[in-house]
């Protein structure tokens, strides 16, 4: 099965090439990580946005527009939490790897952030 590379990324970790991607959708962020081999399954999960929120006025809020962006950083962690604890083998066929919500299992204290000039 062939995996679609467009407007996916690139990522080397433990000698292994992936490719990822990943897309903001409702209230979180979602990504797929995938070994170039096309032999391992596929990594996919989310992470909250993680933005600031501001007064609006009449009791509404709005996001500062500073929430994370997922990067090779934070991509190499879950890759490596997979690894760890899944026993995730890029170089064998499998399942797909379903983490969800990786917010409390990976680090994201120094992800980028977003401003509003990014939107």
């Amino acid at each position: 099965m062939s995996r679609n590379t467009k407007n996916s990324r690139r990522i080397k970790v433990n000698d292994v090439d992936y490719r990822w991607r990943a897309s903001g959708n409702d209230g979180y962020i979602t990504f797929t990580i995938w070994p170039s081999n096309e032999i391992g399954p596929t990594i996919q999960g989310s992470f909250k946005y993680h933005e600031t929120w501001v007064p609006a006025g009449e009791g509404r809020w709005s996001s500062a527009g500073d929430q994370i962006v997922i990067t090779n950083r934070i991509v190499r962690r879950v890759i490596e939490f997979a690894v760890t604890n899944h026993a995730y083998n890029p170089l064998e066929k499998g399942q797909m790897l379903s983490l969800y919500r990786m917010d409390d299992q990976i680090v994201i204290s120094d992800a980028v952030r977003a401003t509003d000039s990014d939107h």
